[in-house]
């Protein structure tokens, strides 16, 4: 009777962790959505970046994660891995990826991530980097990977992919395209839904912050204003001065590395199966000790 209770406890754990593996992979880097973009500042071609934002907590696990660049024809122009993983992690905080001129002129802070010839692969004449494509282009974001919609299916787009500029897209069509010359706007998401819907419609050409401030956390979800960071400050864009950019500082967003072993649900799914094999170990051995007495 004892073994009998044990497996049974033992089978509650094994069907709750398989349980917990769906949801913890949407507690990684699924419910995302690309929040903003911006292909130029005031002229500066070379001031870019792109802004994520989470639309679910615990979406910090991005390390080994990419954005793809395709130009308004579709072709890939380049390819970034995230580097490492990210702190911050409520529903509404921000990752933010620049360029080094982009870091150049920014008060309050910097990116989370820098575009480098280290974590950027430019394909079919694409700078790596400003891999950012103007007036016209699609960025995908974690290709290949289920979002936050009420499937459990990866469609085409997911997790998150804007077209702009004439673009193809998955989602509706295209948002609008970015300024050429450029001026001191980007391409804003309006909202922060779980799942895409039409580019055409969600996304709109929006200033971007005159001063810089920090977000509560309380104001994470409402507060659209970019360009924000992990750490919750949004920046200042200011033009170069003199047209040469200095070198930036260091990162002021820390970074978590990503754990050794692997996704966190791969993690679940390993103690699962260690419980599974547990619970028919002490199966056989219950058996054998019933056998063992029956003589």
């Amino acid at each position: 009777m004892r073994y009998a209770r044990l497996l049974s406890v033992l089978f509650v754990i094994v069907v709750g962790l398989m349980a917990l593996n769906g949801r913890s992979a949407y507690a990684a880097f699924h419910c995302m959505r690309i929040h903003a973009v911006m292909g130029g500042y005031n002229g500066t071609d070379t001031i870019q970046y792109v802004e994520l934002r989470m639309n679910l907590g615990g979406q910090t696990f991005i390390g080994t994660h990419q954005m793809k660049f395709y130009d308004a024809a579709g072709t890939l122009k380049a390819t970034f891995t995230f580097p490492g993983n990210v702190l911050n992690g409520l529903n509404g905080d921000s990752i933010l990826v620049g360029m080094v001129e982009f870091d150049a002129n920014t008060t309050g802070g910097n990116a989370d991530f820098t575009f480098s010839n280290a974590n950027t692969v430019g394909a079919n004449g694409g700078d790596p980097l400003h891999p950012i494509q103007s007036p016209g282009g699609k960025i995908e974001f974690a290709p290949g990977f289920d979002n936050c919609d009420a499937d459990l299916v990866a469609n085409p787009g997911e997790v998150d992919t804007v077209g702009y500029g004439g673009a193809a897209t998955p989602f509706g069509s295209s948002a609008p395209a970015l300024p050429s010359p450029s001026d001191n706007r980007a391409l804003r998401l309006g909202n922060i839904n779980p799942a895409p819907s039409n580019n055409s419609t969600e996304y709109s050409l929006q200033a971007v912050s005159a001063s810089t401030f920090s977000v509560a956390t309380g104001s994470l979800k409402s507060d659209l204003a970019t360009p924000r960071n992990n750490g919750r400050a949004v920046l200042q864009i200011t033009p170069p001065v003199g047209g040469v950019a200095e070198a930036p500082d260091a990162g002021s967003t820390p970074l978590a590395e990503p754990a050794a072993g692997g996704s966190s649900a791969g993690i679940v799914i390993a103690i699962a199966a260690g419980a599974a094999a547990g619970a028919a170990g002490l199966s056989g051995a219950a058996w054998a000790l019933r056998r063992r007495r029956s003589r």
